[in-house]
């Protein structure tokens, strides 16, 4: 039976992220693939990525206020370091115990909210065959 979309009634107001946003998130998105050497060509993912985004906002329209702040976040990290060791903190450069609760840097913030959600993703769209998994779609 057809079931409507979830839509949170605060994100029918907000406008599409703009462009330079998604430009940086799917930056992020692709770095995933490099810093763990997946192998597969991440533009396949592009459609998906865009559409997990606006699903996200759609459902939680907090997420908008994350990604906005993760781009920037992101932006501002590799001005001051480079891509390579901005990606490197971000990606690598985790608490040993789980976060939960309210985060307590913004590194912490953009890590558990843009980057680890990213990491979800990008292995449930092929990273997990990368891997040597066989059955890594179901």
């Amino acid at each position: 039976m057809y079931q409507r979309r979830a839509i949170h009634p605060l994100s029918k107001t907000f406008k599409p992220l703009p462009q330079p946003t998604v430009e940086i998130l799917w930056d992020v998105f692709v770095a995933i693939g490099e810093q763990w050497s997946l192998g597969d060509n991440p533009s396949d993912y592009r459609l998906r990525f865009e559409t997990f985004l606006e699903n996200r906002i759609n459902i939680s329209p907090i997420y908008k206020n994350y990604y906005a702040d993760g781009a920037e976040f992101v932006s501002s990290l590799i001005a001051e370091l480079g891509r390579a060791r901005a990606y490197d903190r971000l990606l690598t450069q985790k608490p040993r115990v789980a976060q939960s609760g309210i985060p307590a840097t913004r590194l912490e913030a953009v890590q558990r909210f843009v980057a680890n959600e990213f990491i979800s993703l990008r292995l449930a769209l092929g990273g997990f065959k990368a891997f040597g998994a066989i059955n890594y779609r179901g």
